[in-house]
């Protein structure tokens, strides 16, 4: 097997794996598939733009209309004009949504403690480090098959 063939199959086990977890742990939540979304918001403090949750999460834009509007009917997020810039919007997450936040932080910390338990901190610090630059090569790579007129030369 080659290196690319053994790298797939491994992010896509420890992906099924994760998710498992997850959906074992908050099977009870409401929006379940939308918990990377109130993490990253959890993360930058409770709040940020729309704009910026959809780039660092990479998904489209009609998309992240749609699950922000899903996290607001549900009481999970507030929706505000970003007075900085009126044509954006500012996403808060609501007391609903930190308490969940909470719940999910002490989750993790579990799911991280029983992941890691063979790994030093510096192979989980490693296996981090190199996921991030997986993402931006492939990124890198998508952006130029998707405008072919950049010459990296």
């Amino acid at each position: 097997m080659s290196f690319g063939e053994d790298l797939s199959l491994q992010v896509m086990l420890a992906h099924k794996s994760y998710h498992q977890f997850l959906l074992k742990c908050f099977k009870d939540i409401d929006v379940y598939q939308h918990l990377q979304v109130l993490m990253l918001l959890n993360r930058k403090g409770g709040c940020c733009s729309q704009k910026e949750l959809r780039i660092y999460l990479q998904i489209e834009k009609s998309y992240m209309v749609n699950i922000i509007e899903t996290l607001v009917q549900k009481g999970y997020v507030f929706k505000d004009v970003n007075f900085k810039d009126r044509r954006s919007k500012l996403i808060t997450l609501t007391a609903k949504a930190h308490s969940l936040a909470q719940n999910l932080t002490i989750q993790m910390e579990s799911f991280t403690e029983m992941m890691s338990k063979h790994l030093t901190w510096q192979e989980r610090h490693n296996c981090i480090r190199t996921l991030k630059l997986f993402n931006e090569n492939f990124n890198e790579v998508a952006d130029i098959e998707n405008n072919p007129t950049t010459n990296n030369s």
